[in-house]
């Protein structure tokens, strides 16, 4: 058994998974794991890759952490009640005042199909 080692650990939200996936499609047949990975990014990415890193930075422009940012872009919530639980799985984040949900709500809807 083989055993690979990771060399490069980075955050990635589901539509560059999907992209990823694709370019290694090209390149040949998927693994297991790849091809379940690819399956269920498949039915849940809701952006294209360039779309999603552009909505990425205007999140962490309004001062989200990468983490939860990508959260979002991956739940696309529509809803404040819905939102204010993503940015509950921060402990360390106070909560949100009502201006900064309005306009993180803003921008997921602008990117929403």
């Amino acid at each position: 058994m083989s055993v690979k080692k990771s060399l490069d650990n980075k955050l990635v939200n589901i539509s560059e998974v999907l992209d990823i996936l694709d370019e290694r499609k090209k390149g040949g047949e998927l693994g297991y794991e790849q091809s379940i990975t690819y399956e269920y990014a498949s039915k849940f990415a809701k952006l294209k890759p360039g779309d999603a890193k552009k909505m990425k930075k205007e999140l962490e422009n309004m001062g989200l952490e990468e983490k939860l940012a990508l959260k979002v872009i991956e739940i696309m919530p529509e809803e404040q009640n819905l939102l204010k639980l993503i940015l509950a799985m921060d402990k360390n984040r106070a909560p949100a005042d009502e201006e900064t949900i309005g306009k993180i709500l803003g921008v997921v809807k602008s990117y929403a199909k």
